[in-house]
């Protein structure tokens, strides 16, 4: 089921478990036609749709994860469903050396002043974290 953020029990299940490696992320993103930033935010009041809002937490999330050797491998829009159907705009996927290294993105000094371009730009989303079997082209 779509959600904005994980549930106490999602978070400490994927802190808790017991992998120690690569964890890559796919995440399925419904934007909101309409960025909704906060009156206290600076883009308050601009013109401009969800997914360029997103698009703007990406980039700033992506600099944040390479600090602790996360990746983005892709951020795109969704062109259409081949197999199978479903109602999501785009589709994210990170890779990270460790979960302990995603959670240290999620607390970079930063991350507060960059969500709220996802908290404008998301109505909501699933994130499927996955163990790689290949990463890069390389068996895991």
């Amino acid at each position: 089921m779509p959600a904005f953020q994980p549930t106490a029990d999602q978070f400490r299940a994927f802190r808790d478990d017991p992998h120690d490696g690569p964890v890559s992320q796919v995440n399925l993103l419904k934007f909101r036609v309409k960025a909704e930033y906060k009156p206290e935010d600076p883009e308050y009041g601009e013109d401009c749709d969800g997914q360029t809002a997103y698009v703007r937490y990406s980039e700033a999330f992506t600099k944040a994860a390479a600090e602790v050797g996360g990746t983005t491998s892709l951020l795109s829009v969704t062109e259409r469903y081949f197999i199978g159907g479903g109602d999501w705009d785009g589709v994210l996927v990170n890779t990270f050396p460790s979960r302990q290294a995603f959670i240290q993105t999620l607390n970079h000094p930063n991350y507060k002043d960059m969500s709220r371009h996802r908290d404008a730009g998301l109505l909501c989303q699933e994130l499927i974290v996955t163990r790689p079997l290949w990463l890069h082209g390389e068996e895991q």
